[in-house]
């Protein structure tokens, strides 16, 4: 039976990604902060701190073959009133890292050289699309540039797992808009369809899944090219015929 190591398992997406899991047929494995996690779908827990550094016996008799790193958090939210770049505190900025990145970071280092020693494995980001440069708008920063760097984590996992030409595969995931503690009661879909959907990633071919961006079943992709910043638009009219610096003034009719 594979096994699947899922972090933030408490609540919202990852209690249903655990369930998704578990009826695929996976062996599944939780970590979270909760003393005790609030469903059934947990072959075997751990209460862990991602902002620590793991203990040397996390899970060490098992062979993960996926890792579904989903523990997040959203401190700089704009729908609680926060979000401004401007009033972003250097606490807040540190903790988003701790969990969003460095947390992924500890786990993705701990069970990628098995992976690569076996020749076998899947590793999951869940991210965001607002973890994309283009989707960048000047608010909630904290939160965008730790999915960005997790993204970046992710291709660079991708990277070497494409050198050992394996069964080896590591993608981020975008669960899209959903109805979880983060997500708010106002958001438009369901956490259970998004893990089901993750879930069915995993049976890809290797080479159809590693360093790809998917929302749902579709591929989400990375950045575009060009400017990410446009200018603003051209006043119209006598005053869009001054002349730029080092230009030669317009002859008027």
């Amino acid at each position: 039976m594979p096994s699947a190591l899922v972090s933030g398992v408490s609540r919202g997406l990852g209690a249903h990604l655990c369930r998704a899991l578990k009826a695929a047929g996976y062996r599944v494995l939780g970590v979270g902060l909760a003393a005790d996690p609030r469903h059934d779908h947990l072959d075997d827990y751990r209460a862990v701190d991602l902002r620590a550094p793991l203990v040397d016996d996390l899970f060490a008799d098992e062979d993960v073959d996926v890792l579904v790193n989903n523990a997040g958090v959203y401190l700089d939210d704009p729908r609680g009133g926060y979000g401004d770049l401007f009033s972003l505190t250097p606490d807040d900025l540190r903790d988003t890292f701790e969990v969003n990145l460095f947390g992924t970071a500890r786990l993705v280092l701990r069970y990628a050289p098995r992976m690569l020693e076996r020749g076998a494995g899947r590793i999951v980001c869940v991210s965001s699309g607002m973890g994309r440069l283009q989707d960048a708008d000047g608010a909630s920063f904290a939160y965008r540039s730790s999915k960005l760097a997790a993204n970046s984590l992710v291709l660079s996992v991708a990277r070497h797992f494409t050198a050992a030409r394996a069964d080896l595969a590591a993608f981020s995931y975008c669960p899209g808009w959903i109805r979880t503690d983060m997500g708010t009661p106002s958001a438009p879909h369901e956490p259970g369809p998004a893990a089901d959907d993750l879930v069915r990633l995993l049976d890809l071919p290797a080479v159809r899944a590693n360093g790809r961006f998917f929302r749902g079943l579709d591929e989400l992709g990375w950045d575009t090219r060009g400017p990410l910043v446009a200018d603003p638009p051209r006043p119209q009219g006598r005053s869009a015929l001054r002349n730029r610096p080092g230009q030669a003034p317009p002859s008027l009719p």
